[in-house]
């Protein structure tokens, strides 16, 4: 007969442990913001603009729209004049900025969740359990934890991942999962035969 206590605890642990680790690095490594990397600039509205004035053109040279795209940015105009038609413009790389800071935070998101993940299946593994049935339930709770933390670590981040690592990584962790039911499914079934 199934234990529906021991089923909850490994549930109630597993879930509890995998938001742990996101709220770990939530608190230590907090995510990037849009915000702190591209300011919005107020832009003129259609009331504030001269009726029937046409604005000319600004002469954008060709190096400058060349030299902005090599930076993977765009022109914008930041600097109006009393008809409120642009004066002045730059080359906005924000949002490249943040992505390249949001990759980054993302592939910290992936190694940071894999190695309290891999902690917390090997705690799970070699957790003795002869010694207190608690701790079978417990260990247990600690590998499936474990397990959900390296999925959504691995989820979150597969994207930012250099696409030679992607097939390693998912590798390595399908060889993980392979290792961890060969050792307990093998375990519970040399203790059923004693």
């Amino acid at each position: 007969m199934v234990d529906v206590r021991k089923i909850i605890i490994i549930f109630v642990i597993a879930v509890l442990f995998a938001v742990l680790v996101f709220a770990v690095i939530e608190a230590t490594y907090p995510q990037p913001k849009w915000e702190d990397y591209c300011k919005n600039r107020p832009y003129p509205t259609e009331k504030s603009c001269i009726t029937g004035n046409v604005c000319p053109e600004i002469n954008i040279s060709d190096s400058d729209r060349k030299a902005c795209d090599e930076k993977k940015g765009y022109i914008e105009y930041i600097d109006y004049d009393t008809n409120n038609c642009p004066a002045k413009y730059e080359c906005n790389t924000c949002e490249n900025e943040f992505r390249l800071v949001q990759e980054k935070h993302q592939r910290y998101v992936f190694y940071i969740s894999a190695i309290l993940s891999l902690i917390a299946i090997f705690i799970g593994m070699y957790l003795p359990a002869k010694t207190n049935i608690l701790n079978e339930w417990i260990g247990t709770g600690f590998m499936l934890g474990g397990t959900f933390a390296l999925f959504f670590g691995t989820l979150t981040s597969f994207m930012f991942l250099d696409r030679y690592a992607r097939p390693v990584v998912i590798l390595l962790e399908l060889a993980l999962v392979i290792f961890i039911a060969y050792r307990k499914i093998g375990n519970l079934r040399e203790d059923k035969k004693k």
